[in-house]
């Protein structure tokens, strides 16, 4: 028997189940007589511990087999459950996923007195578990500040790179063919040929893939942190994604991780208040985070905001008091971002005292550090009562975006979807409303198409605002056809294409053709400079 074959196959198929179980847990903590979600619970224990019998692993067994029990009851009925009981299955399927990851065994006494602990607590009658009778169980079982990382890719990723680079190796061999007149090839060659680069630039796309992942799978992995620091603090929190469609290098947000819990234990600990308190100033009870991601020109924009009471600035007042020797005039002069800037300096804490969820004084200096190393910057802001923001920008070396890709002449250009509010088909443009719309061919040296019909792309502006013509109309840009709404690999402009200051990125479609990514920020500062001294001729 090759134990080494089933132990993969277990340590996979019992991480997607622990997935799982963690959103069932999360759900039935809002339902807990619901007896449906709980025989799902129960289904989800059971699979693990008959897989770890068959491999003989006792501790993930034995483990599995006392939370099943009390599961059986819930789904039965015959017992109601409590929540403290719901988090002692949180703390229980934490443990196995240690046990997993470690193949059943256990290598720090930490975790030995874990495991104890729960094989203890799992073998007395469920409503035993209260929180008065046990006041030392909470602090050693759980730790609400980890994120998982990230296993969604289950191959190797040197070779996702290794495979990138032959791919990329065979693009190149095909610039190296002879050159040879269309005559001197026959016909039936030239699409073999043809269909052989289409399939190269093809498989290159799709290898692409393999090292992105999305922002909304990203965000996911906080959801579990974000309710165990929610809970440990005793408040109420809700996470939002917006721009989780976009994708990023997954190596670069898995090196986001550790910071971004650093950002979210800040906010929950320091800025979300008590559920009561939030109500007293005409809030939800419940606290919300949002995380937003958008893309500009080669960077990765990744903002986490809060609408909490916003950042202590007594606090940070204080620390530049006793720790810079500043005095009330010197802060007074310093700007906004300079002031919020202190909490990123080593050692500056705003809890009253050292505890895990407030933080040790190091981590925002966490969250500077990495952006510094990943060569982004950081920008904070704050309001009295209505929260904090942290704006990170990263450059990034590839992204995945819709884009509305259309052919201009002979270019084939494209602008991230998010950015179009409409399409439209008119005529030709008559004299007396010809000012109205921006024709890119002017700025690109394309020759005008004469009576055909074109589109009309209404483009919003980069700060969600609207680019204003004369009339005060949506900037409207003049384009001669559209290929339509799709997936594009963004990949940085060179150096060249660069200096022209209007292209945000070389687009590569899934079928291996090249879109150039208009630069929304500086098409938006062209069109005033054309509105403000009227078109030209020149080309860039």
């Amino acid at each position: 028997m090759d134990l080494k074959k089933y132990q993969k196959i277990f340590t996979q198929e019992s991480d997607k189940y622990l997935e799982q179980l963690d959103r069932l847990l999360m759900r039935v903590e809002k339902d807990t007589l619901n007896r449906e979600l709980w025989a799902e619970i129960h289904g989800k224990i059971h699979s693990i511990k008959g897989m770890a019998r068959a491999l003989s692993l006792e501790k993930i067994s034995e483990l599995s087999h006392n939370m099943e029990n009390w599961c059986k009851q819930f789904q039965q009925g015959t017992m109601k459950p409590a929540p403290e009981m719901v988090q002692l299955l949180f703390d229980g399927g934490d443990m196995l996923k240690v046990l997993v990851a470690r193949n059943g065994e256990i290598v720090s006494a930490q975790d030995q007195r874990r495991y104890s602990t729960l094989i203890s607590e799992f073998k007395k009658d469920p409503q035993q578990c209260t929180i008065e009778n046990q006041p030392e169980r909470r602090p050693g079982l759980s730790n609400p500040s980890l994120a998982e990382k990230i296993n969604y890719v289950r191959v190797r990723y040197s070779l996702i790179e290794e495979l990138l680079g032959l791919s990329q190796e065979l693009l190149l061999a095909e610039k190296t063919l002879p050159s040879v007149s269309q005559g001197q090839i026959p016909t039936g060659l030239k699409n073999w040929i043809d269909d052989y680069t289409s399939i190269l630039k093809g498989l290159y796309f799709r290898l692409a893939q393999l090292r992105l992942m999305s922002v909304s799978d990203f965000a996911d992995l906080f959801i579990k942190p974000i309710r165990n620091l929610a809970k440990e603090n005793n408040k109420e929190v809700r996470l939002e994604v917006v721009g989780g469609e976009l994708e990023a290098d997954i190596t670069l947000l898995e090196r986001l991780r550790e910071p971004f819990i650093h950002i979210f234990r800040n906010s929950i600990a320091h800025g979300i208040e008590s559920p009561n308190e939030r109500l007293g100033m005409g809030k939800d009870a419940a606290g919300k985070i949002i995380f937003k991601a958008s893309r500009e020109r080669d960077n990765l924009i990744i903002k986490i905001s809060d609408d909490g009471q916003g950042i202590n600035r007594s606090a940070i007042v204080k620390h530049l008091k006793d720790n810079k020797s500043m005095t009330d005039q010197q802060i007074a002069k310093m700007s906004q971002e300079e002031f919020f800037e202190t909490i990123l300096n080593p050692g500056f804490s705003s809890a009253s005292e050292t505890t895990e969820i407030g933080g040790r004084g190091i981590g925002m200096n966490v969250v500077a550090q990495t952006t510094e190393y990943l060569g982004g910057s950081l920008s904070i802001h704050s309001e009295p009562a209505r929260g904090a923001e942290f704006r990170i920008r990263l450059p990034v070396s590839l992204s995945i975006i819709y884009a509305v890709i259309f052919r201009l002449g002979d270019y084939t250009l494209s602008i991230p979807t998010s950015y179009v509010e409409s399409i439209d088909q008119i005529r030709p443009a008559s004299p007396d409303n010809s000012h109205s719309f921006y024709n890119l061919k002017t700025l690109l040296g394309v020759g005008d198409n004469g009576e055909r019909p074109f589109r009309i792309l209404k483009i919003r502006s980069p700060e969600e605002k609207y680019c204003s013509n004369e009339k005060g109309a949506v900037m409207q840009l003049m384009v001669d056809s559209i290929v339509g709404n799709k997936r594009i690999m963004v990949m940085p402009v060179g150096e060249l294409l660069a200096k022209a200051r209007l292209f945000a990125g070389v687009g590569i479609i899934e079928n291996g053709d090249i879109s150039i990514l208009l630069d929304i920020e500086q098409l938006s500062e062209k069109t005033k400079l054309v509105e403000e001294y009227g078109p030209t001729s020149s080309s860039i």
